[in-house]
């Protein structure tokens, strides 16, 4: 007999919310409908509606985290257990989460009747940029992410000179076409806002043209395929005027480690 009241109970209770639901998709589908002078009351009147009912947040979905842990998210959207959705400040919780390291932007959602749709956007490392004596970790978009030690980026390339910082997405970009040659690249210098300088982990130094980088790279890639020319005793390869190259070999017997 008290099992059968306990079922009674919880079903009558578990109707109640479908109903409660129900009724909370029917108000939405009037105020997206609704475009008259009556607007604004039924909206007011809705809200109180939503409020007395019993929606807790019972959920949250997070997408697109790589290095931001899901307990920091959850953490920093400061619930408890009886946080009812309707009344969950979505700027409030933007602003908090923004704060964590890796975020670079985040988007917020309600979906009712219980759930928080949380949508990661996170910064991506792409070089490390040298500046007066300190380092920055700098993003795809060329913005510096704070909160990171750069130190900690071993695999990332090193890039210096005056204003370098405005062409490290574009230089980043331009030496991925070529993996082969990428691969090789320990840092490079931006010389007079006109042209780069690239080193290699081996050491070498390349002057390359202020125009026409990219074709310097793959005639260095098809002589590199021939003769191993990048593995060589050189410390300059000059490609700064058009159709010459000149070489200054390396008076050291064994290659310099940099």
């Amino acid at each position: 007999m008290i099992k059968e009241k306990i079922f009674r109970k919880v079903s009558n209770k578990y109707l109640k919310r479908i109903f409660y639901t129900t009724i909370l998709v029917f108000a939405f589908m009037l105020l997206f409908f609704q475009v008259n002078i009556h607007s604004t009351k039924l909206a007011s009147s809705s809200f109180k509606f939503l409020s007395k009912l019993d929606l807790n947040i019972q959920e949250v979905k997070i997408e697109g985290t790589k290095n931001t842990a899901g307990s920091d998210i959850v953490s920093a959207l400061n619930l408890s257990k009886d946080t009812p959705l309707v009344k969950f400040n979505l700027q409030d919780a933007n602003n908090r989460i923004i704060r964590l390291d890796w975020v670079k932007d985040v988007e917020i959602k309600k979906l009712y009747p219980s759930t928080l749709k949380i949508k990661i956007y996170e910064y991506e490392p792409i070089a490390i940029w040298i500046y007066d004596g300190n380092k920055f970790l700098i993003d795809q978009d060329g913005q510096i992410i704070k909160g990171l030690d750069p130190n900690k980026f071993k695999n990332l390339k090193f890039v210096a000179g005056y204003n370098a910082l405005d062409y490290i997405p574009s230089i980043i970009k331009s030496l991925g076409e070529y993996p082969g040659f990428e691969d090789r690249v320990k840092s490079i210098l931006r010389v007079g806002d006109r042209r780069w300088t690239v080193r290699l982990f081996n050491g070498l130094e390349i002057y390359f043209p202020e125009v026409g980088m990219s074709k310097a790279i793959e005639i260095l890639q098809n002589l590199d395929n021939e003769t191993q020319l990048l593995s060589r005793y050189i410390d300059v390869i000059d490609m700064r005027l058009p159709n010459r190259m000149d070489i200054m070999p390396s008076i050291d017997i064994k290659r310099k480690s940099i």
